[in-house]
């Protein structure tokens, strides 16, 4: 609006400078004010970062400013729903609206989201992911389908938002294997500590019934290094024995667990996992010398 007040001849208004403050705007029909939306939207965050760090900007969204995103999904230009999105992650809050509702509209076109709009919706995920509910948060993980590329600035994160849709209630059987296989290259070097739950175990217990092996030789590897940082003696039996059936039909499980013993934990955890990598070490067959010609 203060661009449409500017006289020829006079610089941009200025706080102290009030003369043309209350003027009635220029009468904008709605095709005008959508273009000049899309307009402002491009200058703003077409040329930036998409991932780039712009909390100083501190914007703070508001209830109107759910029109402004639902107007551009609607337009159906991926470049301006990227600049739309680029909008939503600055500052130190989010829209009240779900993110993932206005993904819906534009996923219900049959063409694949563009790179950059990708991209931006990984930034969103990434910068709402203690908030967003875990059905939004799922919904949004099978549109971008991220991979290790995509999630290397930001990889400290992402191991806490995949846990957190595995923990809950029907998170761990809807989440996809590509996201569990995600979750093991992003902790196979370290595991992010977090308090051991109830939880934690039931999805162990789970897994073990469905004998899905693939997925708890990611699982068992987290619930170990959860364990050493609330030492609960009650889970130990139940996690040590599923420890063993694993290592039994994917031996590769017992080389994590070997290395995970090599941290500087306290006595009792270590020793907990120590003597269950020890019987699993034991119960590996030995390899057989090959034959002689």
């Amino acid at each position: 609006m203060e661009f449409a007040h500017v006289e020829p001849g006079r610089g941009l208004v200025h706080s102290d400078d009030n003369s043309h403050a209350h003027r009635r705007p220029l009468g904008l029909n709605h095709k005008q004010c959508a273009d000049l939306l899309l307009r402002t939207l491009e200058v703003g965050f077409r040329l930036a970062d998409i991932s780039g760090d712009r909390s100083s900007l501190d914007l703070k969204h508001t209830p109107h400013h759910d029109q402004i995103f639902e107007a551009v999904f609607s337009y159906g230009d991926d470049e301006a729903i990227a600049d739309a999105v680029g909008a939503w992650i600055v500052g130190d809050s989010s829209p009240a609206s779900s993110c993932a509702r206005y993904f819906a509209v534009r996923m219900a076109r049959a063409t694949p989201l563009s790179p950059r709009l990708r991209r931006a919706g990984i930034r969103a995920l990434e910068s709402n992911w203690s908030t967003i509910s875990i059905p939004d948060a799922l919904y949004l993980l099978n549109c971008l389908h991220a991979d290790v590329d995509d999630v290397v600035e930001n990889g400290y994160v992402w191991p806490w938002l995949l846990v957190r849709v595995i923990r809950s209630p029907t998170g761990f059987e809807s989440l996809s294997s590509h996201y569990w296989r995600l979750l093991g290259r992003l902790t196979s070097k370290s595991i992010p500590y977090d308090p051991i739950e109830p939880r934690d175990v039931e999805v162990m217990k789970s897994l073990e019934e469905v004998e899905d092996w693939e997925k708890l030789e990611v699982w068992v590897p987290i619930v170990w290094a959860y364990l050493v940082y609330r030492f609960i003696p009650d889970f130990v039996e139940d996690i040590g024995r599923v420890t063993l059936k694993l290592t039994s039909q994917r031996p590769s499980a017992l080389q994590i667990l070997e290395d995970l013993c090599k941290g500087s934990w306290e006595s009792n955890e270590r020793a907990a996992l120590q003597l269950v990598v020890n019987q699993a070490r034991a119960e590996q067959p030995s390899l057989e010398s090959p034959p002689s010609p």
